[in-house]
């Protein structure tokens, strides 16, 4: 499109270059960012903190964690059920002892009822509540919340990602095999590098542009090729000799290589932010 062309106001079609203008200056419509290389999440960094495990824990699903960080996070839900299954007990213990007294009074009333002509349980005057007005500025007229009732608590504990259920006895020890390199700079960081562990088999490097498995007897990390051609033929693990089954091979999850293709990776690379939109009638 022409410089002129990208300039004409006066066209009675809200062009594509209007459109995007708009959205980027007004915050106008849904903006979209593919995130690039360096937000995305390495392969061997925790799901909660983003930083390298130093002691790393895997779940069924593959997501990586660091070990004191999954532990905090599964106090603070137990926590939490131990607190609204208090609140719980104190509700059931409160309707039961309203339902004893009721039942008394109850038994009271129909005692003096059968001994006096008058009848005490049916009311004086029949009272339609469909015409009753709640009003505001009537403090007998005014319109009460009432309180709201404590619902069971669910007693399992969630993955913070997946949100499905997790126990502490389902995280798998993970061992990474570190690669040999020269002595680190003083004052770097484990994260300023960028290759760091390899398979103990093929000794290939790791990364997220390489799908990683997790042995589940022994925590070894080996690439999917090395699984694939050494070790599902005979459902033995090479380094202890160890016999698998299917569900002892966890498929890490990876972050994103910042290329297209990365899409297969399981990592979310499209952010988008929602504004104000005019809909057309």
């Amino acid at each position: 499109m022409t410089r002129h062309g990208k300039n004409a106001t006066a066209s009675a079609v809200y062009s594509y270059h209007e459109r995007k203008k708009d959205t980027a200056e007004g915050e106008y419509g849904t903006q979209s960012v593919t995130i690039s290389r360096d937000s995305a999440r390495n392969f061997d960094c925790c799901c909660l903190t983003l930083q390298p495990c130093k002691d790393p824990v895997v779940t069924p699903d593959g997501y990586l964690y660091e070990r004191e960080a999954i532990l905090t996070n599964l106090l603070k839900q137990k926590r939490k059920i131990a607190k609204q299954e208090k609140a719980f007990s104190k509700q059931c213990k409160e309707k039961s002892a309203k339902s004893g007294k009721d039942l008394e009074s109850e038994r009271f009333l129909n005692a003096q009822s059968s001994s006096s002509a008058i009848k005490v349980n049916e009311p004086a005057t029949a009272v339609d509540k469909s015409k009753k007005l709640n009003n505001f500025w009537v403090n007998n007229l005014q319109g009460h919340a009432t309180k709201e009732e404590v619902r069971k608590p669910d007693p399992k504990t969630y993955c913070p990602i997946t949100q499905k259920p997790l126990r502490l006895k389902d995280l798998v020890t993970v061992k990474f095999t570190e690669m040999p390199q020269d002595e680190p700079l003083a004052g770097s960081s484990a994260i300023c590098t960028k290759t760091r562990y390899m398979c103990p088999i093929t000794h290939d490097t790791l990364g997220n542009a390489i799908t990683s498995v997790v042995l589940r007897p022994t925590g070894n990390v080996i690439t999917i090729d090395c699984y694939e051609k050494l070790v599902k033929p005979d459902m033995v693990e090479p380094l202890s000799g160890q016999k698998l089954k299917e569900r002892d091979v966890i498929i890490l999850k990876r972050g994103s290589t910042g290329y297209a293709g990365a899409k297969n990776t399981g990592e979310d690379l499209i952010a988008k932010k929602k504004g104000a939109v005019l809909m057309a009638n």
